[in-house]
C-alpha cells in the first residue's frame, strides 16, 4: 500500500487531498512518496481545514501527518532544503510565475488562494491610500449634534469614534460584541454620509439570508428610535441581500461564477456587510473585485467570533487577531479636530500600519450589565482566563441567575444527558402545544440547543435524534419523522423560493391537513410553502455553533465535546456559543473541555495579516 493510500485509510487525508497529490505526482513525474507530493497532500488538507497556506517554517523537520503515522517518510525536511526541493519541480513556482502551487517566502499556496490573498490585500491597501473628500465643517457639526452630551454612555464614546473613522475613509471595520451598538453606529454612519452626499447609493448585505434578514430587522428598529431627518429616513435602504445574490451568483458558469466583477461593477457608492466574520477569503476577493474602487466598504462583525467554515479568517486577519490597537498620530489629530474625544483614549504612534486606522472597536455592551454572568464569562473566555471562568461557573451550579453550569456528572452517563432532554421537553413543549403557527414560531425562537460538534455522542445529529424521540414519547410529535411541529433549517440557497441557508421554520399542518413549511417574515406574517417543495434542509431542535452565527436566543444550552483532543475545543467557538444567549445560558461541559477551549485560540495559516502590515507571527 502506498503512503498516500495508507494516510487516506487512516482518515488523515481526504479523498480530495489524495487525488490532488496524485495529480501533482503525474504532472511532475514524481514518485508518490516524493516530499513535493506529500507536501501537496498536506497543503490540500490544510486548505480544507480552513488554512489558506502551508507555513513551511513552522512545519520544517516535523511529521506532516503525526496523528496518522510515525512513518519517517512523512517528516518534512529542514526549511531551506525543503524550499529548494519544491522549486526544483515544475509544480511549484514563485510569485509572478504560473504553477499549481506558489511558494511566497516561507508560505506555500495553491495558485488560486495566493491570487485571492494578494488581491484582497492590494484592494484594501488601495482604499486606505485613497481617502475620500470630506466636508470637514459639516461633519464636525453633524457629529456634535448626533453625539451630543447625554446621548451616550459614560466614558469614551466609541460609537462616535467609529462613525468619524467610517466617514474619513473608504474602508473601515466596526467590531464589537453583542449589544455594543454596531447596528446603531452604522445607521448613524450612513446618516452622516448622506449628509455629505445625498445621492449616495447604499447596499446592505450579509453572508447568509438569515443574517441579511436580521440586519434589516435591526436597522429598522434603530431608524425609528433615532431623530433622523425625513430625507435621510427616505434615503436609507430598507432591504439587504446575501452576498452571493448581490454579486449575481451563476452556479452554472464555471470560469467565474459571479455576474458582477471588475468589468461589470456593482452600482454602489457604499456597501455595508454585516456578520463579516463569516466571510471566507474567496468571497471577500469576489466582493472587492466587484466593488468600484472609489466606493466605500464598511464591515460589521465581532472579531472574536468563529471564522468562516471555508478557507481564511478574513476579519481576524484584518483586525490583527485580537491585538491591542494603536492609531496613527495623524489620524488622532484629525479625530480630535472633529471633536472626537475618545481618540485621546487610544494610544497613537508615528509608525503604524494604515490598517489600524481603519478599525473601530465598540467596547460598551448595552445588553450585558456589569454583573451579568453571561457577559463576564464571555470576557473571561476572550481573555483566555480559564481559572477565573471556572470559578465563575462554580458559583452557578443552581438555576439562579443568568448562567448555569450543568453538573459535570451528567457527562459521565452514556448518551444525551437526562438534564438536556428535560430542558428540551420544557422549552419545546411551549412550541408544540400552540395552535397558531405564529405563536409556535415565536416560542421556538426563544431557546435552542447549540452543539460544538455535528457528529458524535454530543453532536447535533444525536441531540436531534434523541430530543425528537423524547418529544414523540410524550405524544407531542406525530409518529412520522419530519411531521407536524418539526423545526427545519434550510441548508442551501434557493433564490426561486426565496429561502436561504440558515432560514429556520416549522413544519405545520394547515386546517385542511396539508403539511406546510412555515417561515416567519419581517412584517410579522408567516410564509407558507408546501413541505414537499423545501430545498435542502435538516432538523433543527439542536444546531451547531457554526450554524448559529447571526442568530440570538433568549436561552441557550451550549454543549462542548468531552474528547480532550477534539479540534472543536476552541476559544472562538466557546465565545460564539456563549454570546448567542441574550438572557440565560446553560453550559454542558467538563472543566477540562472548558479549560482547553479557553487556551486554544483558533489560528489559521494565512499571509493576509502580514500583507496588511500586522507583525508576522
Amino acid at each position: 500500500m502506498s503512503l498516500l493510500a495508507m494516510l487516506h485509510e487512516s482518515t488523515q487525508l481526504s479523498a480530495l487531498s489524495v487525488h490532488f497529490a496524485r495529480f501533482i505526482a503525474r504532472t511532475a513525474g514524481l514518485d508518490e512518496d516524493h516530499p513535493a507530493v506529500l507536501t501537496a497532500a498536506a497543503l490540500s488538507q490544510c486548505n480544507q481545514q480552513g488554512d489558506v497556506c502551508l507555513p513551511l517554517a513552522a512545519l520544517a523537520g516535523q511529521l506532516l501527518f503525526p496523528q496518522a503515522t510515525a512513518d519517517e517518510r512523512t517528516r518534512a525536511p529542514a526549511l531551506q532544503p525543503w524550499c529548494e526541493a519544491l522549486l526544483r519541480t515544475c509544480v511549484v513556482r514563485v510569485p509572478g510565475e504560473r504553477a499549481p502551487m506558489i511558494l511566497d517566502g516561507e508560505r506555500l499556496y495553491l495558485q488560486r488562494f495566493w491570487r485571492h490573498e494578494t488581491a484582497v490585500a492590494a484592494a484594501l491597501t488601495a482604499r486606505l491610500q485613497a481617502p475620500p473628500a470630506v466636508q470637514v465643517g459639516s461633519l464636525q457639526s453633524a457629529l456634535a449634534d448626533m453625539f451630543a452630551p447625554g446621548k451616550a454612555a459614560a466614558g469614551p464614546d466609541w460609537q462616535k469614534l467609529a462613525s468619524a473613522l467610517a466617514v474619513l475613509q473608504r474602508f473601515v471595520v466596526i467590531s464589537g460584541g453583542p449589544g455594543t451598538g454596531k447596528t446603531t453606529t452604522v445607521v448613524k454612519v450612513l446618516s452622516l454620509l448622506l449628509a455629505q452626499q445625498p445621492d449616495l447609493r447604499i447596499g446592505l448585505a450579509a453572508p447568509t439570508g438569515k443574517a441579511a434578514a436580521r440586519m434589516v430587522e435591526s436597522m429598522r428598529a434603530v431608524r425609528h428610535s433615532l431623530e433622523l431627518a425625513p430625507s435621510v429616513q427616505a434615503a436609507l435602504p430598507d432591504a439587504a441581500s446575501t452576498l452571493h445574490r448581490l454579486l449575481g451568483w451563476q452556479p452554472d458558469v464555471a470560469r467565474y461564477p459571479y455576474r458582477h466583477q471588475h468589468d461589470n461593477p456593482l452600482p454602489l457608492d457604499c456597501l455595508v456587510i454585516d456578520e463579516a466574520s463569516m466571510i471566507d477569503l474567496p468571497l471577500m476577493h469576489a466582493v472587492l473585485d466587484a466593488l468600484p474602487a472609489e466606493a466605500r466598504l464598511i464591515l460589521l462583525g465581532d472579531r472574536d467570533q468563529l471564522a468562516s467554515v471555508e478557507a481564511g479568517n478574513v476579519l481576524g486577519d484584518i483586525t490583527g487577531h485580537g491585538r491591542a490597537l494603536a492609531g496613527s498620530r495623524a489620524m488622532q489629530a484629525r479625530l480630535q479636530a472633529l471633536g472626537v474625544e475618545a481618540a485621546q483614549a487610544l494610544p497613537a504612534e508615528d509608525d503604524v500600519a494604515p490598517i489600524q486606522d481603519a478599525i473601530a472597536i465598540l467596547r460598551h455592551s448595552h445588553r450585558f450589565s456589569a454583573d451579568s454572568g453571561i457577559g463576564r464569562l464571555a470576557r473571561l473566555v476572550n481573555a483566555g482566563d480559564a481559572a477565573q471562568g471556572l470559578a465563575l461557573l462554580a458559583q452557578t451550579a443552581t438555576a439562579a441567575g443568568d448562567l448555569q453550569w450543568l453538573h459535570p456528572g451528567a457527562l459521565q452517563r452514556p448518551g444525551v444527558p437526562r438534564e438536556v432532554l428535560d430542558w428540551a421537553l420544557r422549552h419545546y413543549t411551549a412550541c408544540l402545544t400552540q395552535t397558531d403557527v405564529r405563536e409556535a414560531l415565536a416560542a421556538f425562537a426563544r431557546a435552542r440547543i447549540l452543539c460544538a460538534a455535528h457528529e458524535g455522542p454530543l453532536g447535533e445529529v444525536e441531540f436531534n435524534r434523541q430530543v425528537e424521540a423524547a418529544l414523540r414519547r410524550q405524544g407531542l410529535l406525530e409518529a412520522d419523522t419530519q411531521g407536524h411541529g418539526t423545526p427545519v433549517m434550510v441548508t442551501a440557497n434557493d433564490y426561486e423560493l426565496q429561502l436561504y441557508n440558515g432560514d429556520i421554520g416549522l413544519l405545520w399542518r394547515s386546517p385542511e391537513g396539508r403539511l406546510e413549511a412555515c417561515f416567519p417574515q419581517l412584517d410579522g406574517k408567516v410564509r407558507r410553502l408546501p413541505a414537499a417543495t423545501l430545498p435542502e434542509h435538516e432538523v433543527a431542535w439542536a444546531m451547531t455553533v457554526h450554524k448559529s452565527q447571526g442568530s440570538e436566543f433568549d436561552e441557550v444550552l451550549l454543549v462542548l465535546p468531552t474528547e480532550p483532543d477534539s479540534r472543536l475545543l476552541l476559544r472562538e467557538l466557546l465565545y460564539t456559543g456563549i454570546t448567542r444567549a441574550r438572557q440565560r445560558l446553560l453550559l454542558l461541559a467538563s472543566a477540562e473541555a472548558f479549560t482547553r477551549s479557553c487556551g486554544s485560540p483558533a489560528r489559521r495559516s494565512s499571509g493576509l495579516a502580514a500583507r496588511l502590515g500586522w507583525p508576522d507571527d
